[in-house]
């Protein structure tokens, strides 16, 4: 008997897509910042790829709840913004550190469209991951049918 099932890769992204958004966009700027210019990392680019590392690590940490839905957004947003003004303070505009603030953007934006269900069952609502409930009595785990 024929069992339709969801393809693991779709239940990845309908689980981790904000993590795996900013891991996508740390990657880029690590790959930027190696691959650019002089290709080798400078102070600057070290302190982009932190910040985009601590992007990464805490929208996969920060769980999504019912009243906050849009945490791991705001935490993408927050850093982002914080890319841009350490960009500015540091070394100034050119064209690599222009690049590089499109990538910080990029990833948040990626942060925000993407879909997401913490391991407490509330989902983000975006891209048909559905949303859990939220009673005493709910045991969804946000992979509702659609």
């Amino acid at each position: 008997m024929l069992r339709a099932s969801i393809p693991i890769g779709e239940t990845m992204l309908k689980k981790y897509g904000k993590a795996l958004a900013a891991v996508i966009g740390a990657a880029l700027t690590v790959a930027y910042g190696a691959l650019s210019g002089d290709q080798h990392i400078d102070p600057d680019e070290a302190v982009q790829i932190a910040i985009a590392t601590a992007t990464a690590v805490s929208v996969y940490l920060v769980p999504l709840a019912p009243q906050y839905r849009w945490a791991k957004t705001a935490i993408a947003i927050v850093l982002s913004v914080l890319q841009v003004l350490t960009t500015v303070l540091l070394g100034g505009l050119d064209s690599n550190e222009w690049i590089a603030l499109l990538l910080a953007a990029l990833t948040a934006a990626g942060v925000g469209v993407a879909p997401a269900v913490s391991s407490n069952g509330v989902a983000s609502g975006r891209g048909g991951a559905g949303t859990a409930a939220t009673g005493p009595s709910s045991t969804t785990t946000g992979a509702a049918a659609s």
